[in-house]
């Protein structure tokens, strides 16, 4: 599953033009390449309970269903710290942020079934599709931490 990264806006708004509204918010979308180790930081925002979910999965559904659980939990931790970055962020660039955020929103599920479908028709395409959700919002969450 190799990494190819996609500009928001370019196709979700307006055309190239509104990309260039998000402004230092525009966000390059990708997810780890499977030969590729996962970043550290990312990594080690997975809960414990995901990891003890892994330890128990022995079959494909299990291990997506596993990665299920996950994403609820990051989704609500993405939502927190959505919450603070959007407090912090002031004037004009509080609607570049919050267009952007719906943008990533909007391209964030379509990205990861692109990823999925190619392992089409393979038992292992809704644990790429799960762990392409997680993985997308945690980097998310770690990019909305940092804006200042």
């Amino acid at each position: 599953m190799g990494s190819r990264p996609v500009l928001l806006g370019l196709a979700l708004l307006a055309g190239p033009a509104m990309a260039a509204d998000f402004g230092r918010f525009a966000y390059v979308m990708h997810v780890t390449a499977e030969e590729d180790p996962v970043d550290p930081a990312v990594n080690a925002r997975y809960t414990q309970a995901f990891a003890a979910c892994q330890n128990k999965a022995r079959v494909t559904y299990e291990n997506a269903a596993c990665f299920e659980g996950e994403f609820a939990r990051q989704d609500a931790a993405l939502n927190a710290v959505w919450k603070g970055a959007f407090a912090r962020i002031t004037g004009p660039d509080h609607a570049r942020l919050l267009a952007a955020q719906r943008a990533w929103l909007a391209a964030r599920d379509p990205f990861c079934r692109t990823k999925s479908d190619e392992f089409s028709g393979g038992t292992i395409a809704p644990v790429v599709y799960s762990s392409c959700r997680v993985e997308l919002t945690i980097r998310r969450t770690l990019w909305l931490k940092k804006l200042r």
